[in-house]
């Protein structure tokens, strides 16, 4: 699942980049930070993305993961 880092996918008004894939107790969790809301990991407060954590059969149909370029 690799594939997904990097990736972006939107929930309701926000647009989310992945930053980390990880297996935890069973379950494939995506951790994303708001994108588009910082330049250089920081944003104008100079605070870091607001991040959250995604159960990825949650998420999933959001992905064309046959576009490589994405």
């Amino acid at each position: 699942m690799q594939e997904l880092l990097g990736r972006t996918f939107s929930v309701g008004d926000g647009a989310y980049r992945v930053v980390d894939v990880r297996h935890l107790s069973g379950e494939l969790m995506v951790y994303a930070e708001e994108a588009g809301s910082s330049t250089g990991g920081q944003t104008e407060a100079g605070k870091r993305p607001r991040r959250a954590a995604f159960h990825y059969g949650d998420i999933a149909s959001r992905f064309d993961l046959s576009d490589k370029t994405a």
